[in-house]
């Protein structure tokens, strides 16, 4: 943070390194502060990969799967659904992830 005065990919992305950690360790709820931090910060940048974009929300949606809240867990994993098929034209191991997480949120809602 102190190298960059403005939203930065590279701050994200260490943000990001660091709510992974947080998650390993079983801190869900710090790990969600972080991935929504990161994820702010991609937002603003115009230069990230929206691929980059689409694993936070991944590993967001995910950590509000596994602590329960997946009213907040299922619009961000569609969205990286969503961001995964305009990144992808032909069937793609990152498409399948992204939905292979959403349909677990789904089954975890019983639907």
């Amino acid at each position: 943070r102190s190298c960059h005065s403005s939203p930065h990919q590279d701050v994200a992305l260490a943000i990001r390194h660091l709510a992974s950690s947080y998650k390993s360790m079983g801190q869900i709820e710090k790990s969600i502060e972080l991935y929504q931090e990161a994820l702010e910060i991609q937002r603003k940048c115009s230069d990230v990969p929206l691929q980059s974009v689409s694993a936070t929300l991944m590993n967001l949606g995910c950590c509000y799967r596994d602590s329960g809240n997946l009213k907040e867990s299922v619009p961000l994993l569609e969205e990286a659904v969503a961001i995964e098929r305009s990144c992808h034209s032909s069937p793609h191991q990152d498409v399948a992830l992204a939905i292979r997480h959403l349909a677990s949120s789904y089954k975890s809602m019983g639907q």
